[in-house]
């Protein structure tokens, strides 16, 4: 089969068997035990893998190497890497089986397929999206006891900042408290005022490609997408979006 790699990291330095190289490397590897022909490579670098396929670039190109028959299916390293929740997991998977029967997707380090559903063998949708559900959970859990550790370490005076791919865009964390960066707080306040524009709501679409064009750093480093924009906005103007 033709086969496209889809490799995704979530920070801007992706190391060790999670580094894009190393993830291409064992589906290559795969690739050539299995007699699959790898004709493209797509990756996200330093994209989360929670955000949907429309803010993911290398997801999307994938997919759509599929659905232009250019290849025959993807293959990644591990299923997380193709989404860490389940909802986008199980419509990446579905765009990609939805093309037709000869589409396939391949987890590299589990050495086989990830089995589409059938409607003759319930147990294997089921058993899947447990299994997503699992992984999940665990994450969410993580999650949870890190920041709960930091609310603690901020409630006695510790400083939980730092890191600033997980931060809030348009602010630094500094002591527990935020403290605004100047050049992100002129691009909040672009995507507040093309939004609120009269006569009426510009689309996040158009607000998207305007910081593209006007060349504004984005929160990924790769570029501005309208589900960006929207997220940002909602959490400056709740109330207004």
């Amino acid at each position: 089969m033709r086969l496209a790699i889809y490799a995704r990291t979530s920070t801007q330095n992706g190391a060790g068997s999670d580094s894009l190289e190393a993830q291409e490397d064992v589906c290559r590897a795969w690739a050539d035990d299995q007699g699959h022909e790898i004709t493209v490579v797509h990756r996200d670098d330093a994209l989360s893998g929670g955000l949907g396929i429309d803010e993911r670039p290398g997801l999307a190109a994938a997919l759509l190497s599929v659905e232009q028959g250019e290849t025959d299916g993807i293959v990644v390293h591990r299923i997380d890497r193709l989404a860490r929740e389940l909802h986008i997991q199980e419509v990446a998977l579905a765009h990609a089986w939805n093309v037709g029967a000869h589409v396939a997707v391949f987890e590299a380090a589990e050495g086989g397929e990830i089995r589409r559903d059938d409607a003759n063998d319930p147990h294997r949708r089921f058993l899947r999206q447990v299994m997503g559900a699992a992984a999940e959970l665990e994450r969410g859990l993580i999650r949870a006891r890190l920041q709960g550790g930091r609310r603690r370490k901020a409630a006695r005076g510790g400083y939980i900042g730092g890191n600033r791919l997980h931060r809030r865009y348009g602010y630094d964390l500094m002591n527990g408290a935020y403290v605004p960066i100047e050049h992100e707080q002129e691009a909040i306040s672009r995507i507040l005022g093309y939004r609120n524009a009269p006569p009426g709501p510009l689309s996040w679409a158009f607000i998207a490609e305007r910081l593209n064009t006007l060349e504004i750093p984005p929160p990924s480093g790769q570029k501005w997408y309208p589900m960006t924009c929207r997220r940002i906005a909602q959490r400056e103007e709740p109330q207004q979006i």
